[in-house]
């Protein structure tokens, strides 16, 4: 077997220090519904504008999906699981990390969709946390 390689020894070591941190913070949101917990944390930016951030949302879709909601989860922050996919490839492959174009594409679609949600009329309506 070859020993590895300095770049893939820090993604193991990475990926082994995020494994429990994510498994806690999954356990913690499977028990605790972000719509009934008051003490959960709350968005900054919505509580100051009464605009939804890019980020709204997405505990209630965590939590959502934890318990077998897909469509819940879709509905509740339409952009984080495209945006997951992107971040576990960008972590995982190589090739898409010599992207140059990829991280600028991602903060256009990022503000795109933040502009987009807060519209209140059909059909992006349908953009803000449900």
């Amino acid at each position: 077997m070859k020993p590895l390689s300095p770049e893939n020894r820090k993604r193991l070591l990475l990926g082994a220090a995020l494994l429990p941190v994510l498994l806690a913070g999954g356990l913690y949101l499977y028990w605790n519904d972000p719509e009934t917990a008051h003490w959960m944390p709350f968005c900054v930016f919505h509580r100051a504008t009464g605009l939804y951030c890019p980020g709204c949302g997405a505990a209630r879709s965590f939590h959502r999906l934890l318990h077998g909601d897909f469509i819940g989860a879709l509905r509740a922050n339409w952009l984080l699981w495209p945006v997951l996919a992107v971040a576990v490839g960008l972590l995982v492959s190589r090739r898409l990390n010599r992207c140059p174009r990829l991280g600028q594409a991602l903060l256009l679609i990022l503000v795109l969709y933040w502009i987009l949600r807060n519209l209140p009329f059909a059909p992006f309506r349908f953009l803000a946390p449900q």
